[in-house]
């Protein structure tokens, strides 16, 4: 009976941690049920989204996680963003920095993400 309990217990783990994204938010919109979006990407190292965006204090990570509420999921079979209402967007750039920046494109013309755009733009233009 333990042997059962224990493989149930291990199963439900390894589920679990296959669920969620390995560079998680910072934020959630409170709009939606989920919450967030994911960009699932080939990249199997986080430090690819480490370098600095454009010209700006912020790494590429920092920007999709916090201000347009967007997980990465890493080591996928292919690049593309989920939308919080689970729609699923190709992304066709390959570097790590224009994939932020189609993201950031595509979630800017959403209903959500506009305010998330349009807010993350603005604190640009103020650094």
């Amino acid at each position: 009976m333990r042997l059962i309990i224990f493989f149930i217990w291990l199963f439900t783990a390894l589920s679990i941690a296959q669920e969620k994204p390995e560079m998680e938010v910072y934020i959630k919109n409170n709009n939606m049920q989920k919450g967030y979006r994911t960009l699932t990407t080939i990249f199997t190292d986080s430090l690819v989204f480490k370098k600095k965006f454009k010209d700006s204090n912020y790494s590429l990570d920092y920007v999709l996680r916090y201000y347009y509420a967007t997980a990465i999921d890493l080591g996928c079979d292919k690049n593309e963003l989920i939308s919080m209402s689970g729609l699923v967007f190709p992304i066709k750039s390959v570097k790590p920095d224009e994939i932020v920046e189609e993201v950031m494109s595509l979630i800017g013309n959403m209903y959500y993400g506009r305010k998330e755009d349009k807010d993350f733009k603005r604190k640009i233009q103020k650094n």
